[in-house]
């Protein structure tokens, strides 16, 4: 194997972690052995062990990958240089991967075998609820938003995102993913945005992040 850089290989490992993200939140990892692992990577064990220690280095960037999106996520929903409008999509965006990805077999099973990483991963969840209070006083005091309990938006939103992207709710309904996604960004921007500021127009914003949603929800 040719020789790599420390960036390349790191971008490698975060390559390789992605691709059995969708098998860990559905299954769990404890029962998955590393020939599984390296399986669903599209490689061999022997090159599996070139970019990871073991099992539990792999399970490391796998959190690694969600404690990385809550950093950068919480970054910009805090950023007031960014209009309460364009900094709506991420809250959705991040409530959405946050109901799918934190499931509780994943949450469960990372406790259990590696509890200092699942403080980390907390932590980061916890920060975000933080953030998105923030947020939500501060579009209240300026005068964007609706006088609503950030506590209750920020639950009902956790809630109402986990039902929809976690069960049979859409086949149930007869509804897309993708139409259910728009549908329920649109409830939040009409419950959240003051009459006065409230834009009845697509928002522009949201076609790209619908876009990612989907595509990585539906990745098999």
């Amino acid at each position: 194997m040719r020789k790599i850089s420390p960036e390349e290989r790191q971008l490698m490992r975060r390559s390789y972690a992605e691709k059995i993200v969708e098998t860990v939140r559905k299954k769990g990892f404890i029962t998955l052995t590393i020939q599984d692992l390296a399986h669903l990577m599209g490689i061999s064990r022997a090159s599996l062990y070139n970019f990871f220690a073991s099992k539990e280095d792999i399970i490391l960037e796998v959190t690694e990958i969600y404690i990385d999106y809550l950093k950068r996520t919480n970054d910009f929903i805090s950023n007031p240089r960014y209009p309460y409008s364009q900094r709506m999509p991420t809250v959705f965006e991040q409530a959405a991967f946050s109901a799918v990805y934190a499931s509780e077999i994943y949450l469960h099973e990372l406790k259990m075998t590696c509890p200092s990483l699942y403080e980390r991963k907390k932590q980061l969840a916890d920060e975000r609820i933080l953030t998105l209070q923030t947020f939500y006083e501060n579009g209240i005091i300026d005068g964007d938003f609706n006088l609503l309990n950030p506590a209750l938006i920020i639950a009902q939103d956790d809630a109402a995102l986990r039902k929809i992207l976690n069960s049979n709710f859409l086949a149930e309904k007869g509804m897309s993913l993708e139409d259910s996604m728009y549908g329920y960004y649109k409830i939040m921007k009409y419950r959240t945005f003051a009459p006065a500021l409230l834009k009845t127009s697509k928002d522009p914003y949201i076609d790209k992040v619908v876009g990612v949603i989907v595509g990585q929800l539906n990745k098999k």
